[in-house]
């Protein structure tokens, strides 16, 4: 007997791509987003390290947090809703789950737009309307934490999806078998009825 969608758990699939995609976000927290080249050199008389300050390092790398405070809180903001709403959709049935479907999935995509936000601000750290504080366009590069958040939303994503119509799928799948077992098994009915005499002749 095929389990009905609504009480079937998502498959390993689905949480392999959740799991993957949560591990990744917390990676992507810990790694730069950005490095800036500051263009000094270790031997140089201004940077050199004292009593009293320390060696300019000749690359600064930027973390998720010295990025700007209003997309650091809306990415965090999107992506913890959203796990919240991955883990109702992993624990419930029926009209809840496809609430919380509705809802994660909307979170993870306003994930994306925050995302590229965040390019934008990448490219606007080495700028400055005084221009000698301008750094060269190559001075500012994309970190390892930043195409590390967009692969977690993007898994995070199709795990939704998958743990959603993976069990519609496979009742479908489970219904037709069942059909062509029934199919196989019993003699087709060509039982012929005979038409009533008409009443014209």
């Amino acid at each position: 007997m095929t389990e009905a969608p609504s009480q079937q758990r998502p498959g390993p699939v689905a949480l392999s791509l959740l799991a993957v995609g949560f591990g990744l976000a917390l990676a992507a927290q810990y790694l730069p987003w950005s490095s800036v080249k500051t263009g000094v050199a270790s031997d140089d008389e201004d940077v050199v390290a004292t009593s009293a300050r320390s060696r300019v390092p000749a690359t600064l790398d930027i973390t998720l947090a010295s990025l700007n405070t209003a997309h650091v809180v809306a990415y965090l903001a999107t992506l913890v809703l959203a796990l919240g709403a991955i883990a109702v959709v992993l624990t419930t049935t029926d009209v809840v789950r496809r609430v919380s479907t509705a809802a994660a999935a909307g979170l993870l995509a306003g994930n994306v737009l925050v995302l590229g936000g965040f390019k934008s601000a990448i490219d606007a750290l080495g700028q400055s309307s005084f221009t000698m504080y301008t750094l060269p366009e190559d001075a500012v590069s994309v970190g390892m934490g930043y195409p590390l958040a967009i692969a977690a939303t993007l898994l995070l994503l199709a795990g939704v999806v998958i743990a959603v119509r993976g069990p519609i799928l496979r009742d479908r799948i489970g219904r037709r078998s069942e059909l062509d077992e029934t199919a196989d098994g019993e003699p087709l009915d060509l039982t012929v009825t005979p038409a009533p005499p008409s009443h014209f002749q």
